[in-house]
């Protein structure tokens, strides 16, 4: 392992990158990185990351890195909280950009209350019933908790949709929300090998975790219901390790239809893309998200996606997508048949999906997170 690059005291800017392995977070970690540190070289500001040990993104030369001091500390945890407090003692750092949105307490202390602070705030799933989230009412309370602490003190709030924006202002409705939405990774345009694919013949696609929210079993009992009618499979991918613990009802649905649905659990990113690309079509069936890349990266990919009907998905995919009600097990079996049977139709919506993606990607400004950060650090105080 190589050993941490020296950090100046102070850093202008410390990015919290603990979590650049996880799956949702990790990918938007992975993504801003890059466009941190050349928004970091462009301003003349310098720039340190704080990670975990076994787990170190490639960075620049000139990137510091600060060593979590309780490695894989959990989100939303005390071991956390302590984390960001050393990090702040050895680093000093002017500001602090936090990825995902519990208040950082050390910031109340004396030596760190002038330090610019900034979260990104994913999605507000925390906050929302229990049916939903998963959350208790302990849970959900602590969540409000922090997002509100966050709401007076932070300099920006940043989000990757409008929708997310919406409800952030709902529960807080003085917070400084920026609107970032991030880019696909420009590999994702690029061809896949299929030879990489773990699944071989037709079948469809499901990418994500297997939290409640994520609406799996409907996707589930709907392919049930039209399996002995085409002859795909149904794939999901990159929640197979937690399957087991987080939704009994798809782990039930899966074992009754064992021969027709694959559980891949956590693939190679090369695995991952030609798994994607390979896909006849890829289906969210979310009840919430704060944003949604993998629709994206499947219309990116040239992959037909077929998408729950709900705000921020809409925002998302636009017309790069068809659509279904989630709650809906008949209609989403419909669309399904209809699909599977129509090769012409799946096609076009390929190409509606790709043409969607390439227009969004020349939309957004990859920058503009750090770009805002850079610039309000420099109104803010003299270097």
């Amino acid at each position: 392992m190589p050993e941490p690059r020296t950090v100046d005291r102070p850093v202008d800017l410390l990015f919290d990158a603990r979590h650049v392995r996880q799956s949702g977070i990790g990918t938007y970690i992975r993504t801003q990185l890059a466009h941190l540190e050349e928004a970091a070289a462009r301003h003349g500001r310098s720039l340190a990351i704080l990670r975990d040990r076994d787990a170190l993104p490639e960075l620049r030369p000139g990137t510091g890195v600060i060593l979590a001091s309780s490695p894989a500390a959990a989100m939303y945890s005390v071991a956390e909280q302590l984390v960001w407090r050393r990090a702040f003692e050895e680093a000093r750092p002017r500001a602090v950009w936090l990825p995902h949105y519990p208040y950082p307490l050390a910031r109340l202390l004396p030596g760190n209350r002038r330090m610019l602070t900034y979260v990104t705030v994913h999605d507000t799933i925390h906050l929302l019933p229990a049916s939903i989230s998963g959350q208790g009412a302990a849970g959900r309370s602590y969540a409000r908790v922090m997002l509100s602490a966050d709401a007076r003190s932070c300099r920006r709030m940043f989000t990757p949709s409008e929708a997310t924006a919406t409800d952030v202002k709902a529960i807080a409705p003085n917070a400084r929300v920026m609107v970032t939405p991030i880019p696909v990774d420009d590999i994702w345009f690029a061809p896949a090998d299929p030879g990489l694919s773990p699944v071989v013949g037709p079948y469809l696609l499901y990418v994500g975790n297997t939290k409640r929210y994520k609406n799996l079993p409907l996707m589930v009992a709907a392919f049930s219901d039209l399996a002995e009618t085409i002859p795909h499979k149904l794939v999901i991918a990159g929640g197979g390790a937690s399957l087991r613990t987080l939704d009994g009802r798809v782990r039930r649905l899966a074992e009754d239809n064992r021969d027709r649905i694959v559980l891949t659990g956590q693939l190679t990113f090369g695995a991952l893309r030609a798994l994607v690309a390979s896909a006849d079509l890829l289906i969210m069936p979310s009840l919430y998200e704060g944003a949604g890349l993998p629709p994206l990266e499947a219309m990116a990919s040239r992959t037909a996606v077929l998408s729950s009907d709900i705000p921020v998905l809409r925002e998302t995919c636009g017309d790069g997508a068809d659509y279904f009600d989630p709650h809906d097990r008949d209609g989403l079996a419909r669309l399904l048949r209809s699909y599977c049977a129509d090769d012409m139709a799946r096609s076009d919506l390929a190409a509606r999906g790709h043409s969607h993606v390439l227009r969004r990607q020349q939309r957004i400004c990859a920058t503009a997170a750090a770009d805002e950060i850079f610039t309000e650090m420099a109104r803010s105080r003299p270097r």
